[in-house]
């Protein structure tokens, strides 16, 4: 039965790369900018929690072709909303460059993207890099994004408070959810609450976030450090994207290792050095956001494993999502919360 269930799925996947093939052959070379669209090789797959990425080939020129399989965003026109987004951050070179999106449906069941491969490797949280990042992330935050139609978080961290107690909704439904889970969390929350109260006010949405800042969305390209997987940005506080870098769960999701004390410290200081922000204010501002969005990241972990043990994972991702259980279990991990809890 399971070796019939593989079979299955290698032949719907082998089914997709033949229509990709078939889909970027008849594509009119003008819009990946190459003379002819022929011919075409897909060289590789890399699997995101959401999408499927290809690394194709077309006419000597790499490209990623995006295939979204779920909304982490909640949009219904999320591969439009990722396009109009990247397409407005590509003079600033901050990200890939986008060529091409399809929403119709019409070739494939999923909506598509097409964009720039970017080639090097991830950055790795060393001492070294962070001031990198906080370059890239200060100039992100800086950007006028007000021509775009952008999900805003007009009461940031009580909108962050929401965030965690959705998670925590949908853990409940969950058939394999664990009563030591729920109950940490409602702990976690009842601690946090008045300080949420007292210190709401500081916050206000000043900048576009990427909210997914996690160490495998940074590429070292030779032209610098970009950005990539922009399912779901939003006009938020900036503080979100500095919490999630700096996030221990964010950081166990990609590597066994965490930033140093010394590499967060230099990280805050050169952020908030390039973006002028008062020193006391925004560290007081992440010390207070930083656990609830901890908790997020925990909690899409245990989301996500509650699915593959109850059998609910889109059968699209489900062979991507087995192979990365070590990952999961890494940041699903009740003891991270009981951790944070310590340290309120």
């Amino acid at each position: 039965m399971v070796d019939g269930m593989k079979q299955q799925k290698s032949a719907s996947i082998s089914e997709l790369e033949q229509q990709i093939v078939e889909y970027l052959g008849k594509l009119p070379p003008k819009i990946l900018g190459i003379e002819r669209s022929a011919p075409v090789e897909i060289l590789a797959m890399t699997p995101g929690a959401y999408n499927l990425n290809y690394h194709v080939v077309v006419n000597g020129k790499r490209f990623i072709f995006r295939v979204n399989i779920q909304q982490q965003s909640g949009l219904t026109d999320q591969i439009d909303y990722e396009f109009r987004v990247m397409k407005f951050l590509e003079p600033y070179q901050i990200t890939a460059r986008v060529f091409h999106c399809d929403n119709t449906k019409s070739h494939f069941e999923f909506d598509v993207l097409i964009e720039e491969y970017l080639e090097g490797p991830w950055i790795s949280l060393t001492e070294r890099e962070v001031p990198f990042i906080a370059a890239l992330l200060v100039r992100l935050h800086s950007l006028d994004s007000s021509m775009l139609n952008l999900i805003t978080w007009n009461d940031p961290l009580l909108d962050t408070v929401r965030l965690v107690e959705m998670d925590l909704q949908e853990y409940r439904s969950k058939k394999s959810a664990e009563a030591r889970v729920i109950a940490l969390t409602e702990h976690f929350l009842k601690i946090m609450n008045p300080r949420v109260i007292e210190k709401q006010s500081m916050f206000a949405p000043d900048g576009l976030n990427h909210t997914d800042v996690a160490i495998d969305n940074f590429v070292n390209t030779t032209q610098g450090l970009k950005l990539i997987d922009w399912e779901k940005p939003r006009f938020d506080d900036c503080s979100y994207d500095v919490c999630c870098f700096l996030a221990e769960p964010a950081q166990l999701w990609c590597t066994p290792n965490t930033l140093s004390q010394k590499g967060r410290d230099i990280f805050l200081k050169e952020y908030i050095r390039l973006a002028g922000k008062d020193e006391g204010m925004f560290l007081e501002k992440v010390q207070v956001r930083e656990p609830l969005v901890a908790v997020h990241w925990i909690f899409w972990g245990l989301n996500r494993m509650c699915d593959l043990k109850d059998q609910t994972t889109a059968s699209a991702l489900q062979q991507v999502h087995e192979e990365r259980v070590s990952r999961w279990e890494r940041i699903a991990d009740p003891r991270l919360i009981e951790k944070l809890i310590e340290t309120l």
